[in-house]
């Protein structure tokens, strides 16, 4: 059986052994029963984590997949269970943009009109000391010319508005550039 490590085995006892002049054994004894707590915990919090995103997956799986399909099979949109909760399926439309189909994503929302959706973040980076450059630099950015970093994003809700809002008015949309993914979701409401 494998015995868990002290806080003497993780410093090494040499450390330990020189910390020996300037604390005394109950206050070292303290710290290292904290100190294996905290790994302790460490450990646990690690498994827990663990447990909550594969409890995450199989809650996905069971709402967009497996109770959706099953009610599908049965005829059935909306259900009530005896518990008054009310099970309804409905389409949910996600969407993303891909490093790799950036470009052609935001060419295809210029070019048909939706360019608002993409923002533009232009950003210096300094350090800390570089305080009087900072307020310079605000001061003169359009006048000196910077190549300041410049970088564009849609923000993945706004996305996914847009996406839904073009799918359903029957507009067309290229589903790869955006990785569009509709699929439906049970979704439990307490009346």
């Amino acid at each position: 059986m494998n015995e868990k490590p002290t806080f003497e085995d993780l410093v090494g006892t040499s450390d330990a052994q020189q910390w020996d002049n300037d604390v005394s054994d109950g206050e070292l004894s303290i710290v290292s029963a904290l100190a294996n707590k905290q790994v302790q915990l460490a450990q646990e919090l690690a498994s827990l984590e663990e447990a909550v995103k594969a409890k995450k997956e199989e809650f996905r799986l069971t709402s967009e997949q497996e109770l959706p399909e099953a009610m599908q099979t049965a005829g059935l949109t909306e259900i009530v269970l005896s518990t008054g909760e009310k099970i309804t399926v409905a389409e949910f439309y996600n969407a993303h943009i891909s490093k790799a189909n950036q470009d052609t994503a935001y060419l295809w929302l210029t070019q048909n009109g939706h360019a608002g959706l993409i923002k533009n973040e232009v950003s210096l980076k300094f350090g800390r000391d570089e305080d009087s450059i900072v307020q310079e630099t605000v001061l003169a950015l359009k006048s000196r010319g910077l190549a300041p970093e410049v970088r564009q994003s849609v923000h993945p809700s706004t996305l996914k508005a847009f996406v839904k809002e073009q799918l359903t008015s029957g507009k067309d949309i290229p589903t790869e550039p955006f990785g569009i993914y509709i699929g439906s979701k049970a979704i439990i409401k307490k009346d």
